[in-house]
Formats: C-alpha cells, sequence, structure tokens
C-alpha cells in the first residue's frame, strides 16, 4: 500500500480545483460505504484562485455589479442574469 506522504505529496502538487475533486471522490467513496466524514471540506479559499474577497462576497450572496450602457434601467432584462433569482417574484418575462 502506498504511504499516506506518498498520496499527500501527490494531492499537494495538484493545481486547487483537481485537489477540491479528489477531495469530492473521497467524500463520495465514503458515503458510498457508509464511513463518516472525518474533517470538513477544505475553505472555498484553499481550492479555487477567486480572491478572499471575492469570495467572501460570494459567501453573503452579493450580487454584483457589471460594466453597462448608461440606458441599463430600461435594458437591465437583456444585460441581467435571472436564472438564479429565488422567491416569490421570479417571473420577470
Amino acid at each position: 500500500m502506498t504511504s499516506r506522504i506518498d498520496f499527500q505529496s501527490e494531492i499537494e502538487t495538484l493545481p486547487p480545483d483537481l485537489q477540491k475533486e479528489v477531495w469530492e471522490f473521497v467524500q463520495f467513496v465514503k458515503r458510498r460505504h457508509g464511513l463518516p466524514s472525518e474533517r470538513p471540506e477544505p475553505s472555498s479559499a484553499a481550492t479555487t484562485s477567486d480572491s478572499a474577497l471575492f469570495q467572501a462576497l460570494d459567501e453573503i450572496g452579493f450580487v454584483g455589479c457589471i460594466e453597462s450602457d448608461e440606458q441599463l434601467s430600461k435594458t437591465y432584462k437583456t444585460k441581467v442574469d435571472f436564472s438564479k433569482k429565488y422567491g416569490k417574484y421570479h417571473d420577470f418575462g
């Protein structure tokens, strides 16, 4: 069997997105075999290349901003993606 150090060094050579994929696979195998997960999932800061500020804004649900023309108040329906909008008034058609 390969040693823990070998596994760890191999995983550390992967880019963050592939490290997350390995983590998710391990969690899948554990669930499949009814094993408890001993550690929490790595923080998103360790698994993406996004800045800490972007990650913090994403975690709190910040909608964001876009660059657009001066008539955005009239043309926003063609510029903004409402596909992830939740709630009672989600039909902007």
